[in-house]
Parts: C-alpha cells; structure tokens; sequence
C-alpha cells in the first residue's frame, strides 16, 4: 500500500499558471541562475560588462566547465541576451567578449545536438552573416599574434572556438544563411593563395578552362577577408605544430583543426578548392615530420599523439581520394590507377626534356619502379638543388617554405625547404595508393582484442565526458561522419563500414565484459560463477583449412570443432543453447586470463551441429543431440587465421558466447557492405544516384508529370474525389457522374496549362456469380494530403511521406501497394520495414486486400506471428500451392465431369491443360460467335455449354436481359479460364524436385509482392542476387528508424544489369526517434544516427506530409502540433471524446516535483519521487475504474524505469486489483499508444536526452486521451527547445487536480483538490485503498 502521509489533502482550488522563471528562491540556485534572473529572464537590461564578468567568472574562470555552459545554455543566455542584443547593437558596439559568448554557445549547441533549431533562430534577416564577418576579422587578428588573448579567451582557446565554430557551420550548409556565410571560406579565391608553385593551379585551368573565367572574374569582385581565414589558418597551424614550446593544448587545437580540413576534404562543394590549396602546403607531410607524429616521443601526450596521428591519415585518405575535385565524377580503380601512371609519366617527359643527362635513367625507367619509394628518390638524388628546385616548379611542389628559417634541418637560411623535404614530397605525391576495395578486402568482419580493447572504442564510448584539459576542449575522434553528401558512393559505403565495425564492436566489447563478470574467473584457470550467454570451452579444435584459391593467401575454408559441457547447467539452459545456436549463427570466441583479463577475441559462424560420433546432425530432419556435450563446427574467418598462424591465439581460447538474434547481424552487414564496396557494378539507377550522394537539385529524383494515375479504389465515391481535388482542380469531369466507377483512374492536365480533370474507370474483371473472386474495396476516406502521397508513389521516382502521430502512415503505405499491384500486373514490390512487429502489421493489412494470397511472400522470422489461417513464408506458400493445386484440378475434374467427358483430367497440371485446350475452348469458341453474333436470349442461356458445372442455389441465368446474360456468360467462362491460367502458374512446382528448388521458384517468379525486414535484406543479399530475384518498387515503412546504411542494402539485392529500380517510397517521420546507437561517440560526434530518409529531409528533396491526425485528443495533439507544418485534426477527433478524464481536472498536466535524480551507476538515473507519484497516479486510476491496459507508465531513462517496476511490485503486487500497467522508456514505445499515459521525466540537474525534440515528440504523441507529466518545472521550462510544449502543459498549472469523487464512466463534476505533494498524493491513495477493502469486505 501507498506510504501514510502526515500531511493535509490539500487546499481546493486549480492552480493558476505562473510567469516562467527560474525561480524566486536563491538560496536554490546557483549564481548563474541568479544572473539570469537579473539580466535576462528578468527585466533584459543589457550590459556588456555583465557578459565581460559572466566571462571571466563562470567561464574562464571555471576553466571552460561545461557544467557551466550547459547551465548557461539552457537559461537562454544565447537567445535572450547574446543575440538579441547583437542584432540590435552596432557592430562598432559589439566587443570581442559578447562575439566569443555567441561562439561558445553555439558551439554548446552542436555538443549537444541541437543545433537544427539554433539555425532556425539564426535565419531571419541577415544577422548570421554579419556575425560570421566579424568572427573572419577577429580570427584573422588572432592568427596575426599567437600569445593574443580575444575577450578574455587566451590565444589557444580561442583558435579552438573559432575552428569549432567553422566545423558545426560546415556540418549545416543546408541552411541557407550558414552555407551563404561560411562558403567564401572555401572559395575559388583560395587558389590566389597559391602563389609558390603555379603549375598547380595551370594545370586545374588546363582540365577545368571555364574556372580560369571564374578567377578573373572574382579578381575584380575583390572577395572580402573571410577567402583568408583558412590559409591563415593553414600557416598558423603549421607554425604551432613545430613550435618549441607546443603543449598538450596546442596538440588538442592542432587535431581539431585537422578535424575542420577532413571535414573540407569530405564535401565535394568546400573539397573543390581546399584539396589544391592542401597539396601546395604540403600539409600531410608536414604533419608527418612533426614531434607528434613520431611514436613515443612523449609519455604524457600519447593519446593526444596517436588521435594526431589518426586524424593526419584521415585527411590523407580524403586528399587521395578517388574522385575528380573539379567535375565531382567518380573514378574507378582502373581510371584512379590510369590517371596515376598519366602523372608519372609526365614526370619521365618533363626530365626527359629538362635534365636528358641527369635524369636518363628516370626517363627511361618502368612506372611501377618509379611508384616505389626508395627508386624515385634514388633517381633524384642526381639532381643538384638548383636543378631540384627547377624540377619542382615543374611540376607543382613547394620548395618556399611556410615555416621560420629557426625550424631545423626543414628550411634553409634563404626560406626554402631542405633537399630531403623536397625528396620526400617528389616520394609522397608520386606514390601509388591502395584503392577503397584492396582496402577492405582482408578486413574481418569479426572484431578482435585490438578493435574491441582499442583506444578509440574508449574515446567513443567517453565521448560526452569533461576533457581534462585547462583550456576550453573540443574532443576529437578519428571517426568518419555521416553528414548530407559523399564524394563517391565507394566514400558512402567505406564510412558506413567503418561506424558500424565500431558500433558492433562497441557492443560486442560490452557482451564480453558482461560475461566475464558473471562467470568470475579464477586464478587457477577455472571459473566461480555461470552466464546464461557464454559457457567455458570443453575443447576447440582447428580440423580443416582448405588450400587458398589461386591468386589468394588467406586459406579458402578454415573449419574448427569446439565442445561444451552443459552437465552443471539447468534444462532451461541446456535448452536454450540447443534452440538458439543453429547453423549461421555467430559466435564470438575469447580467452580469458586468470587474473581475469581478456587476451583474445575471434569470431566464427556454427556450420552445423554435431553427434558423440563427429557427424553433422540434420536440424531440418528433427534431429537432435543427446547427453550434456554440444559439438560445434564452426567456420573461422580465413584472413584473421593467416594472421593467427604465427601465435599461439587458439590455445589460449576458453569461452564460447552467443548473443542474441536480433543484435547478431553484424557479420552480414559488414560482409554485403564489403561486397558493395568491390563491385564494380552501378548499385544504383541513374534517376536517384546523385540525389543519393547529395548533389545536384534535391528535386530531381521526382520523376513527376501529367498524365494518367491509376487510383484503384482509393477514392469511396464521386463525392470524395470532388472533395479531394476541388481547391486545385475546380472543373472535374466523370465518365459517370453518378457513380465513381472503379478501378478509378485519373488524367491530370498540365499545370502550366491548366484544364479539367478526368476520372474515368477500369472495367474490374467480372468472374459472373461467383463470390469468391469478388473485390475487398477500400473503405477509408483518405484525405487530400493521403491521396497526395498515394498520387506520388504511383509514378516513378523518389517519393517522401512525412506521417506524423495518428495520421495513417500504414493506411496510405497499403493502399499505395494495392494501387501498384493493380497497376502494374508484371512488376514486383518489396516491402521493407525496421521491425518484424511493424512488417506483420503492415503485412496483416494487405492481406485483406484484393490480392491475390499467391503473389504474396513474407520472408525472414516473425511470419509465425502473423494473424492469419494461411502461411505466408517460403514453405508455407509451396505448401499453399501445392494445397491449391489439388483443389484446382478437384474443379477440373468437376467440369469434366459435368461436360460428361470420361477420362482423369484431374491428375496433373499438364493434363488439366490439354484438356482446356482441347474441351473446354473447343465448345466456348463457337458458343461465342454464336452468341455475339446476333443470337437471342433462349441461344445464350440454353446453348451455354457449362450451366452444370456452375452448382448454384441460384439460377445462372436470373436476368431476361439479353446484356445481362452475355455478361454472365462472358463471366462464368472468365472464371474457368482463371482456373487454368492459375494451374499454369503452379506446374512448375510439379516439376521442380525439392522444397528448397520450388521456394527458389516461387520468390523469383510468382511472388509479386515480397516483405522482409531490412536486416533480412542485408543477410540474404549474397543468395538473392545469386537467385536473380527481381523488383521494380521499394516501399519502405519506418524509414526514419533505420540506419542510412541498412536503408541502402534493400536498394541493391538486384544485379544491375536488366530490371532496374523505377521507384522509392520512403514512409516515416524524421520529427519522431532516429535509428538505436548505443555508443555515444557514434551518434552525437559521428552522427551515425542519420537515416537516409532525414539526410533526404534535410538535403531538401520535397515530401508530402500527412496533415491530419485521428490519434489524440486535440488539446493533447496541440502539445506536439507545432513540430509539423500544418498539423490538424480529423473530425473523428473533434468532439469525439469524452469532454474529460474521470477523477481529473483536466485531460492534460504537468506536475512540478522537485526531488532529486540519483545515478547508481552510468546514465542509470533514477528519481524516487517521480517513480512513487507515478504509481501513486496509476493506483488512483485503478481505484477510480479505469482498465489497466489502457494505463501506460513511461519513462525517459531504464533506470528509472527498473525503480518504476520496483515501486508498481512493491505498492501494487499485494492485491490482484491493481493489476500491471504497460511500463516503458519512451524510446521503446514508439509506434506505440496508449489511452493514458503517465510520464516521469526524471532529472534534475539537466535536461538529458529529452533535448531531442524527436524524444519530445514522441513522448508527447503515446497518449490518446490523457496525459500527465511529472518533472522538474525550473529544469524544463527554461530550456529553449522545451519551451513551446512545456508552456502548453502548464496552461493547467503545476499541481496535479483531482475529482477523486468521480468513477470512471460515469458522468460526473465532483469538487477538485489540488494535490501539494508525494505524501500528499500517497495519503490520498491510501485512504481510498482503504475505502476499498473496507467496501470489498
């Protein structure tokens, strides 16, 4: 029962709105809040010594803590006083104080991943450019000086806001006021910097001569400072990396302004004129010769070192890229390694001309020899300086150096480079480079103890943490990111490749460590404890490896048998491992030492399973193990045992662990991935590819036009078509204007000449009085921006659907499919889904369509869970044919029968096709030209040759009509000739042998529309393009939850040769949760999260969105309405409610309770007030009547969701009245609902991740009729993003109000009491329970 309360019921009344603030109490708050209730969530008065103070005290003085910039941030500090004062200010106002405040908060910002809505902010008038100029003049100032301080920020750490500042602006340029400003910086006016080595520049005129126009003409423009900031940038970077006093700090700005080039270098719109500019400052071999490259060389900075040395090979990958810097066309290996034997070649004719004496034998030489490293040096060493120097010029190499004459051996006392520099960049850029492909080739799918245990897993996972450094830090990681566009998509794939090895490893590493703590290991080598998901080794063994295929070293085949012993585990155990490893499971394998430390980690694939005797038992003959000892042969990975060969990794293997299912993907996803990355072939079709990789107009992938659009039956009649189209199409003419014939179709005119619209019909087959072929029509009402997005999917091309909450995503995606069946008779779909919950109901769906259930399939698991009679996997649909074939040839045989033909027609498919051939068109044939040409109705009724076969309670002919009779006629012989086309259909599987043979057959012939999941696509990819499976259309649902990766796979499970894809449409809503990245490094810094639908969103591509939402109560929609454009309500929902909530005031409430979150251990935060008033609401709406499947309690964190569960087992689970309700983090339950919900919002020292508006969304859209808040007021309602939801939760105060007189279903206005508190709330519960027992007794 619910704890006693001391305290009174509460006063009566409702709780009146208060002005927000963030609070009146200062013995409550910190000394920055007090500030901002001074200055600027107070009376605003401006002040710039208050941002010079807020500076030196809270943030310099705070050495840069981001305790204080998070609280700084979130009270609006940025949008209330800094910006809103800049753009009213004078620039001559505006000290350097107030423009490094503006530049640390938005840094803040895009730390935090909420930048989207700052940019927003930032777009009205032209505010942002003045700030960006001003930030141009203040770097440059700042570069001029290295020890100058700008507003109170020392030299270093300003540098490192201003770079970080360039990154997050760089990282946005779909917004048109950021990518306006900052793409100058990155500007055909780079090359002007270029002024050493010209023959750089000559050359790019000479491939490009449109672009020496553009020089001349931006010569004239005079382009303003901000063309100067990045090569100020460039030499003052250098200058730093070979100081003699360069620091910690200045190795972190020197990485990060490496982070800022990589990221340059990625985008073929800012790559164009930086690569050049980056080659002629010869910054990679710089970067190479500095102390920080170099291992070792100092204890205290190894990690900031090795991430240097990370990020230099990074950006050395992305100058070498395979792709044309000027037209943005990908090369392929063989053009990349033409075009590096095209350079060296003009190399060998420049010496030839220049130096025929001294460099003969360089003239003369192979290119491959010249490709090595040693050979072209040696070549040049015949060279004098001079003669270097003049070679040089030639062909593009700086020899006037960038750095003091003080730097060493480098530079020579007249300011140019030493003769070994110059050897060395002659080496560099005459180097041949590994292609993306023979990158990838050996790398393992399975992740290793390097991978696993790496540093860079660890910076990752640490990736939100305070770097311990005393100036401000920006942390770094040498990871690619996902970002809007892609150079090639070879660049595409090797960075998708690279996230999710890390985030499978990233996972993966967990496992073991979860393991391992389990099963406790000793120092005697044994183990104390038990896992459910990893079980010590009895013995592993390498049986077989196979000879290597000819041009390979990795073996072709390495098998292993290892044994377990599952004597010491329960049957529940024992089980479990029989049941869930099965052939092509993954297994991961590791050692562990006996001080508990994991030395080893391989991975492998269960080949099959096998007997005492060492034979492979057969699983789909129901065979099964006996005794406690499991064998395994497993498959290892080829190339990782090459390298094993030469240590003893397999003797120091004791632990074998499974994981489960739906996480155990990783290794086909990899493995497609690779594949895509060697094929040569075009993965995809012309009209998408380079909207794909973000290029060219978003629009274009939008194959749209006039002409005719097959509707089917998405309209219910005449009237719903007039309503849809009235507004855009006034003139609306019907072949029948009083009956919508159907299948509709519909011509559109063309827009720029208007006209009218004409909906006219398809005659539907009619099959005459039989019933069981006749349509399922379509019942809903679609509205206009449905029918809009219907409308789209039609036509080919790229097609967008934003359905936010309630809106019938899964309607339009059905009724799309339906319409692209009927249209398209001999062309295939494949539907795809994130989760097998949400393909079965979409699935469930078609199935009532009007489709046929043949052309059905639905690979992959969960088809078990389908709510169906029929199975609709492979086997299941071969064994539905060959169920249909029997009753088809039973109705062959009937027809015989009833034409009095003696013989067994029915046996086989071929024989059923003789017969209709040489019987049944026989007498149909000459029946009907008797009948059309002329005949009465007492011919076509007596003379219809199969009125026997047709047994009906019925007469076949009830019409005297002579049309009428005709047309039943016409439609009874339909029917017969349907039989027979369909046996045709299923002959085959007659003649196939095998199960295996005939599924194979019907996924490639007969199924028309196929559905899996997209981790299905990915793991079966290799054995459907070795099939040849075929589709035309991708329907995808939840798109905004998947992977950008996983979303590309689908696209690809069809050789690009013949069929090709004709159109895409992606259904999801990218205003709700991204895809699930566990590490944090991944989804905040490399922005892993991104799925292709919101890269799409964001790269402009014009979508339909659905507007109007048959969910929520209005009221309630009203809290999430905002984040769409023009969200309303059906009429369903207005007025069709219940005007409120039994025992509550109102049907939607926040509850101000300011207890304290507490954290146990990492991100498992908990707030014990918030789970007990949670409960507390969720009894005293079981005592009021209400179900408890209709209650759901949610939460935005799993701890607080464990301490929930504790609370509900501890306050409910003593009397079966209360019952469970569903309890769920808001994540989990999106796509979910519920008709109340209750929601805890849990901390109180920060906002957490409830900062993505996504979350918001989602939390604020589960509920249908009521919802109630519980969180922390001056937390929330202060943040910026929060605000708009937040004010309208508090339209009913802070304090819950009940009517604890009232029941559920029953109509009745009791007096309110307005609840003070926990023990407030708890005494209330308490006292009705008790009202409760007294009555039940």
């Amino acid at each position: 029962m619910p704890p006693r309360s001391s305290s009174a019921r509460g006063r009566r009344g409702k709780a009146a709105p208060q002005k927000p603030r963030a609070t009146a109490n200062a013995s409550e708050m910190d000394d920055i809040e007090v500030l901002a209730n001074k200055l600027w969530l107070g009376d605003k008065r401006w002040s710039d010594e208050s941002v010079v103070d807020i500076m030196r005290v809270h943030i310099v003085g705070k050495h840069y803590a981001r305790s204080s910039l998070q609280t700084l941030e979130r009270l609006q500090y940025f949008e209330l006083y800094l910006w809103a004062n800049f753009a009213a200010l004078d620039d001559s106002l505006v000290s350097d104080a107030h423009i490094m405040s503006i530049l640390l908060m938005i840094n803040e910002k895009h730390r935090q991943g909420v930048i989207a809505s700052l940019w927003a902010t930032l777009e009205e008038g032209r505010v942002f450019g003045k700030l960006f100029d001003r930030v141009a003049r203040m770097a440059l100032e700042l570069l001029s000086a290295r020890d100058k301080a700008v507003g109170l920020v020392d030299g270093l750490s300003a540098r490192s806001v201003v770079v970080q500042f360039l990154i997050a602006c760089f990282g946005s340029l779909e917004t048109e006021c950021v990518r306006n400003a900052c793409m100058p910086v990155a500007s055909l006016s780079l090359w002007e910097h270029i002024d050493d080595t010209r023959a750089l520049v000559e050359a790019e005129f000479g491939r490009m001569p449109q672009l020496r126009k553009f020089a001349k003409h931006l010569k004239k423009k005079k382009p303003g400072i901000v063309g100067d900031l990045l090569p100020a940038l460039l030499r003052d970077f250098i200058a730093l990396m070979f100081a003699e006093d360069g620091g910690v700090e200045t190795l972190a700005y020197c990485t990060k302004l490496v982070e800022l080039l990589v990221d340059l270098e990625s985008q073929l719109a800012t790559r164009r004129y930086v690569n050049l500019l980056l080659v002629d400052y010869e910054v990679l071999d710089l970067c190479r010769l500095s102390e920080w490259y170099r291992v070792g060389t100092n204890a205290a900075a190894a990690a900031g070192e090795r991430r240097f040395r990370d990020m230099v090979g990074m950006l050395r990958e992305r100058v070498y890229f395979q792709v044309n810097d000027v037209s943005g066309l990908a090369m392929t290996e063989a053009e990349a390694k033409d075009r590096h034997y095209q350079r060296v070649a003009e190399l060998q004719l420049i010496a030839f001309r220049e130096f025929p004496l001294e460099l003969e034998a360089l003239a003369l030489a192979s290119i491959a020899s010249l490709s090595s490293d040693g050979i072209l040096a040696a070549h040049l060493e015949a060279l004098d300086d001079a003669g270097l120097h003049r070679l040089a010029a030639h062909v593009g190499i700086r020899t006037r150096s960038l750095l003091p004459t003080t730097a060493g051996d480098l530079v020579q006392e007249d300011g140019v480079y030493g003769r070994e520099f110059i050897l060395r960049a002659f080496v560099e850029r005459y180097r041949i480079r590994p292609t993306v492909a023979d990158q990838v080739r050996e790398i393992s799918p399975y992740p290793n103890e390097s991978l696993l245990f790496s540093e860079i897993i660890t910076e990752t996972d640490q990736y939100t943490r305070q770097p311990p450094l005393e100036t401000i830090g920006y942390p770094v990681l040498a990871v690619p990111k996902l970002n809007l566009q892609f150079l090639t998509l070879h660049d595409y794939l090797a960075r998708c490749f690279e996230l999710y090895r890390l985030e499978c490893a990233f996972d993966i590493r967990e496992n073991i460590e979860d393991a391992v703590r389990r099963l406790q290991p000793t120092e005697a080598g044994g183990f104390d404890g038990w896992a459910r998901m990893a079980m010590p080794m009895h013995s592993f063994n390498v049986v077989d490896v196979q000879k290597p295929r000819v041009g390979e070293r990795a073996p072709s085949k390495v098998r292993a048998d290892i044994c377990i012993d599952l004597s010491n585990y329960a049957e529940s155990i024992k089980a479990e491992w029989d049941a869930e490893v099965r052939p092509r499971d993954v297994l991961i394998l590791f050692g562990i030492a006996a001080n508990g430390s994991v030395q080893c980690v391989r991975g492998c694939e269960v080949e099959c399973r096998l007997d005492i005797n060492g034979k492979p038992i057969d699983d789909f003959a129901g065979g099964k193990p006996s005794g406690t000892l499991r064998n395994l042969r497993v498959l290892l990975d080829t190339h990782q045992h090459l390298l094993d060969l030469a240590t003893d990794v397999y003797g120091s293997l004791n632990v074998v662990m499974r994981r489960k299912p739906q996480e155990n993907n990783f290794k086909a996803v990899l493995e497609t991935v690779r594949d895509l990355m060697i094929s040569q072939e075009s993965l995809l079709p012309d009209w998408l590819a380079s909207t794909f990789l973000g290029y060219g107009d978003p629009s274009a992938a939008l194959v749209r036009g006039p002409g005719s659009v097959y509707f089917g039956d998405t309209f219910v009649s005449a009237d719903h078509v007039r309503e849809v189209f009235a507004d855009e199409y006034p003139d609306i003419v019907f072949e029948d204007e009083l009956v919508l014939g159907k299948p509709c179709v519909i011509e559109f005119p063309p827009e720029e000449a208007g006209g009218s619209l004409r909906v006219t019909s398809q005659r539907a087959m009619d099959y005459g009085p039989m019933e069981s072929v006749r349509r399922r029509e379509n019942t809903v009402r679609f509205t206009s921006a449905q029918v809009a997005a219907i409308r789209s999917a039609a036509q080919p091309g790229l097609t967008l659907v934003v359905g936010p909450p309630g809106t019938g995503k899964t309607d339009v995606a059905v009724q799309i499919i339906s319409n692209l069946y009927h249209a398209h008779p001999r062309q295939t779909i494949l539907l795809l889904t994130h989760s097998n919950q949400a393909l079965n109901q979409l699935f469930e769906k078609i199935i009532a369509l009007d489709i046929e259930p043949r052309h059905l399939l639905r690979l992959g698991h969960g088809e078990e869970d389908l709510d169906s009679e029929e199975r609709y996997s492979k086997a299941g649909r071969v064994e539905s044919y060959l169920d249909r074939r029997r009753e088809l040839l039973d109705l062959v045989q009937k027809l015989a029968e009833a034409l009095d033909i003696p013989g067994d027609f029915g046996y086989t498919c071929d024989n059923a096709r003789l017969f209709f051939i040489a019987h049944v068109r026989m007498r149909w044939e000459p029946y009907y030209r008797r009948i059309t040409g002329g005949a009465g109705l007492d011919d076509v009724v007596g003379g219809f040759p199969f009125t026997k076969f047709f047994d009906l309670d019925t007469p076949l002919f009830a019409s005297a009509d002579l049309a009428a009779a005709i047309r039943v006629a016409e439609g009874c012989y339909r029917y017969i000739e349907s039989i027979f086309d369909e046996l045709g259909d299923i002959q085959p599987f007659e003649l196939l042998r095998n199960n295996a043979e005939r599924s194979n057959y019907l996924l490639t012939n007969q199924a028309r529309i196929v559905a899996m999941t997209c981790t299905h696509a990915a793991l079966k990819r290799r054995e459907l393009i070795r099939l040849g499976f075929r589709y035309d259309t991708v329907v995808m649902e939840e798109a905004a939850q998947v992977l950008d990766i996983e979303t590309f796979i689908p696209l690809t499970l069809q050789s690009s040769k013949g069929r090709s894809l004709k159109r895409l449409v992606m259904i999801g809503d990218h205003n709700q949760l991204p895809p699930v990245v566990k590490n944090s490094g991944l989804r905040a810094y490399a922005n892993m999260e991104q799925s292709l639908f919101t890269r799409m969103v964001r790269l402009g591509v014009p979508y339909v969105e659905l507007n109007r939402q048959a969910r929520a109560r209005p009221e309630i929609a009203s809290l999430y309405r905002w984040r769409y454009r023009e969200l309303e309500d059906l009429e369903s929902v207005v007025g069709g409610f219940p005007s409120k909530n039994a025992g509550f005031a109102s049907t939607f409430q926040f509850v101000n309770l300011a207890g304290e979150e507490s954290e146990p251990s990492r991100y498992f935060y908990q707030n014990l007030d918030e789970a007990e008033f949670s409960v507390a609401i969720y009894q005293y709406m079981r005592l009021l009547g209400y179900p408890a499947e209709r209650i759901a309690i949610l939460t935005t964190y799993n701890g607080q969701l464990a301490l929930i569960r504790d609370v509900l087992d501890r306050r409910c689970g003593w009397h079966s009245f209360f019952g469970v309700p569903r309890v769920a983090t808001v994540d989990q339950f999106q796509g979910q609902q519920s008709d109340y919900v209750v929601l805890s919002l849990v901390r109180t020292r920060g906002v957490g991740h409830l900062r993505d508006l996504r979350r918001l969304t989602v939390a604020l859209s589960r509920a249908r009729l009521g919802l109630y808040v519980i969180g922390y007021r001056r937390m929330f309602e202060t943040c910026f993003e929060l605000q708009r939801a937040i004010g309208g939760l508090l339209a009913n105060g802070d304090k819950l109000t009940v009517c604890p007189d009232e029941r559920f279903g029953e109509d009745l206005d009791s007096q309110k009491v307005v609840v003070e508190g926990v023990e407030d709330f708890g005494q209330l519960v308490f006292d009705m329970t008790k009202e409760l027992l007294v009555d039940s007794e």
